[in-house]
């Protein structure tokens, strides 16, 4: 009986664990739509990283003891725009900005020696241009018909009394 108990309890609660568990997975901060200032465009999901119109290509987070302020990223399908196989992005104190440091291999990107290229990358222009439009003045809302200073309020007619009639 307390075997039946413990395998009914095991395969009801451990579905709920692994529901919970995925459900505590945090997005990676650099997860999301990026552009740079050469008018690229960058995707980057738990699936792939697209580039401008390219083909996605699949990459694997291969960052270790990280206080979260980088990443290094494995690229694992060819990609003439990166142009070496791992990223070192790191971020600054802004979280809509990142460096992406790309090189060939992974002991050049640990020691971040022999770079290839470096992109910096920001939030998306729709971003800046939702916070300029805060910042302009709203258009004036249709006021109610007031009486302009050189006109008098409208006086009410006075109905006619029944004793006129």
């Amino acid at each position: 009986m307390r075997v039946r108990a413990l395998l009914f309890l095991a395969i009801t609660v451990l579905p709920l664990a692994k529901i919970v568990a995925v459900g505590e997975v945090d997005e990676a901060p650099y997860f999301g739509d990026w552009e740079n200032d050469r008018g690229d465009t960058l995707q980057i999901t738990s699936d792939g990283i697209k580039v401008n119109n390219e083909k996605p290509v699949r990459y694997d987070d291969i960052t270790e003891d990280s206080d979260e302020t980088f990443f290094v990223l494995q690229i694992k399908d060819s990609s003439d725009y990166f142009g070496g196989n791992f990223l070192r992005i790191t971020f600054g104190k802004d979280p809509d900005h990142f460096s992406m440091s790309i090189y060939k291999t992974l002991p050049d990107t640990l020691k971040k020696e022999n770079e290839v290229k470096r992109i910096e990358w920001s939030g998306p222009a729709a971003e800046e241009e939702e916070t300029e439009q805060k910042e302009q003045p709203k258009e004036e809302q249709p006021k109610e018909e007031q009486p302009r200073a050189d006109q008098s309020p409208e006086k009410p007619t006075p109905s006619p009394s029944p004793s006129a009639l």
